[in-house]
């Protein structure tokens, strides 16, 4: 992933989509560049956390002018942390869905994340995009199989000509889970370390997107970890639920028109 300035925004892209997938446009949102104060600072765009709804409204207002997103193309989740999947073809608030499927091409998809990964797929024959929040819950109950099987079947997509990218969450060495969630994830994903189980989240959605028959090398990690960068991400554990969300934005678009 790189970084790219718009409006004195800092945001981070994937510079191998111009090759491999130039109709797709992904964006993620770092916490610089907007108005809300600590321990929201600064360019939070989650709302029901305490910020300011007034901070928040200027946040995503600066966010969609930098990026040139109308309102009306813009949809958008919270965090349910599930595996329900809402099919979309307008923008709007939508309530009680973790991802989004559309072959819509101008919408903006949105996917508010702070530790858990948001996770793109895209298959550039038929122009289909899901865009996902997964966390820990959701990666158990199938988000990501079940997206491919709606990608499948709607839009009967060939996962060996889709691509995925994997945005920033919290590593497997922050990420420390019970006993009793270790055991919900293979083996492979977890590890014991002073008496504390970690689980690698982001090496179990990789694994699900290969079992799903997307090739290794067309999934593209950020290879960032939330939690350990607090100067440029917010982090639920890390802040002790006390701090902001992200967003990723994933939008099919000509290639003329992303903004890379």
């Amino acid at each position: 992933m790189e970084w790219i300035e718009r409006s004195g925004l800092k945001l981070g892209v994937f510079p191998a989509l111009e090759a491999v997938a130039p109709g797709l446009e992904v964006i993620i949102t770092t916490r610089a560049g907007g108005v809300s104060a600590a321990p929201f600072d600064s360019l939070n765009l989650g709302g029901a956390l305490g910020d300011r709804e007034k901070n928040i409204r200027t946040n995503r207002r600066a966010l969609l002018l930098a990026l040139d997103i109308r309102p009306r193309m813009l949809a958008r989740t919270g965090q349910i942390h599930g595996a329900q999947i809402a099919e979309v073809s307008r923008g709007g608030a939508y309530r009680g869905f973790d991802g989004f499927v559309t072959s819509k091409r101008g919408l903006t998809l949105a996917i508010s994340t702070a530790d858990c990964y948001s996770v793109v797929i895209y298959s550039p024959p038929e122009r289909a995009l899901a865009a996902l929040h997964v966390g820990r819950k959701g990666a158990e109950r199938g988000i990501i199989a079940r997206a491919a099987g709606i990608l499948g079947l709607r839009h009967r997509i060939d996962p060996a000509y889709a691509i995925a990218c994997v945005g920033p969450g919290i590593c497997g060495a922050c990420y420390a889970v019970s006993r009793e969630d270790a055991r919900r994830f293979p083996r492979s994903v977890t590890r014991l370390a002073r008496g504390v189980w970690h689980l690698d989240l982001e090496a179990f959605i990789i694994g699900e997107l290969e079992s799903c028959g997307l090739p290794s090398k067309s999934v593209f990690r950020s290879q960032l970890c939330t939690s350990c960068n607090p100067a440029l991400f917010y982090s639920h554990r890390r802040d002790g639920g006390a701090t902001g969300r992200h967003w990723t934005l994933a939008t099919i678009r000509s290639a003329g028109e992303c903004a890379r």
